[in-house]
């Protein structure tokens, strides 16, 4: 037979044990901090997944178009658009940044290499008794 607890109880496995009405307090606020921190676990998640693949902040700005043309539009839906929206333009910014510069290191080490090769060929070049003039084909440098 199973009884229910009574007022100013818990009821923890098979057992009944008295509350105290601040333990009861702790208990419900607690739950209320793990209900936020999932929701800050999941955005946190979600920003994660979009700062690997931006096209999926567009896809979310779109669901919550959807949601806007369904139910209206709503604060909360705004501010998350708008936020998906900074979100997504700082990340193709920095994407296009890191392009420009991956793309300005490469041409720098080509220009390195050819310096390189150009003063190797130069001192081959004057080591097998040639000068500097016939190395540059008879130009002056």
């Amino acid at each position: 037979r199973c009884r229910l607890p009574a007022k100013g109880q818990l009821r923890m496995g098979k057992v009944n044990k008295d509350a105290n009405p601040t333990d009861i307090h702790r208990k419900e606020q607690r739950k209320k901090e793990l209900k936020r921190n999932k929701y800050a676990r999941n955005e946190a998640k979600t920003i994660g997944e979009i700062k690997k693949e931006p096209e999926l902040a567009l896809k979310l700005i779109k669901e919550v178009e959807e949601k806007e043309r369904a139910h209206g539009p709503t604060e909360r839906s705004t501010t998350r658009k708008a936020e998906l929206q900074r979100l997504y333009d700082a990340l193709i910014k920095k994407q296009r940044r890191e392009k420009e510069e991956e793309e300005r290191q490469k041409r720098a080490e080509a220009a390195r290499k050819a310096k390189e090769e150009e003063a190797i060929a130069k001192a081959q070049a004057e080591a097998m008794g040639g000068s500097a003039e016939m190395y540059m084909g008879g130009q002056a440098g």
